[in-house]
């Protein structure tokens, strides 16, 4: 395994974050591979945004796909991908209180190979006539809007609303935009919550008392 990593000064208005690593494994055909770019700006000390895409791919890999009919585990060879991709931004009105809004897709697939596998009783693998189609194309949506004040030492109000939507089926061979549209095809869901949190000191209650 080799990996690498690099970000630049922070304090700068403009920075970036990079990682990546390469992966093979020994008397196994499987190969990964994957990075992430992680670009920010800092407009001011009160605005800030950061976009981030992550990549990751790991070829001919051999794992769980289904049962046949009798029950018993079927393994596939198969190729994983999953690819997230996030834009977040944060306004800070003082030191107390700040609000912010993140968008982040997530896709990850499977994509069998139409080589499957018996799962012997030592662990090993031995070829099965199994047909079928088991590719796996995953998708979730996420809109997170959130404000947080603090209106006293260890006392803060969090009000939080999320818009989601996910979406799974067998088109894991699909292109990005096509697999987009399928996706805000499925209905929304929608959660609001409003927390208070309020520090009470133990100290101040027992003079009270």
């Amino acid at each position: 395994n080799i990996s690498g990593y690099i970000s630049t000064n922070y304090q700068k208005k403009f920075a970036i974050d990079f990682r990546s690593y390469v992966s093979d494994y020994t008397n196994n055909p499987k190969f990964a591979y994957g990075f992430s770019v992680s670009p920010r700006y800092r407009f001011n000390d009160q605005f800030s945004i950061i976009y981030d895409i992550d990549f990751g791919d790991t070829l001919d890999d051999q794992g769980f796909a289904t049962r046949d009919s009798n029950r018993n585990p079927v393994f596939g060879q198969r190729d994983r991908r999953n690819i997230t991709n996030s834009l977040s931004g944060k306004y800070s009105f003082n030191t107390l209180s700040s609000i912010s809004l993140s968008f982040r897709h997530y896709r990850g697939t499977v994509t069998y190979e139409d080589q499957f596998y018996s799962l012997n009783t030592d662990g090993t693998l031995a070829t099965n006539s199994y047909i079928g189609n088991e590719d796996v194309n995953f998708n979730s949506w996420n809109l997170d809007l959130n404000y947080i004040w603090q209106f006293a030492p260890g006392s803060q109000l969090i009000a939080f609303y999320r818009n989601s939507i996910f979406n799974s089926n067998d088109n894991s061979e699909i292109g990005f935009v096509e697999n987009l549209e399928n996706l805000f095809d499925q209905p929304n869901q929608h959660l609001f919550s409003l927390r208070f949190v309020y520090f009470l000191d133990y100290n101040n209650i027992k003079n009270i008392f």
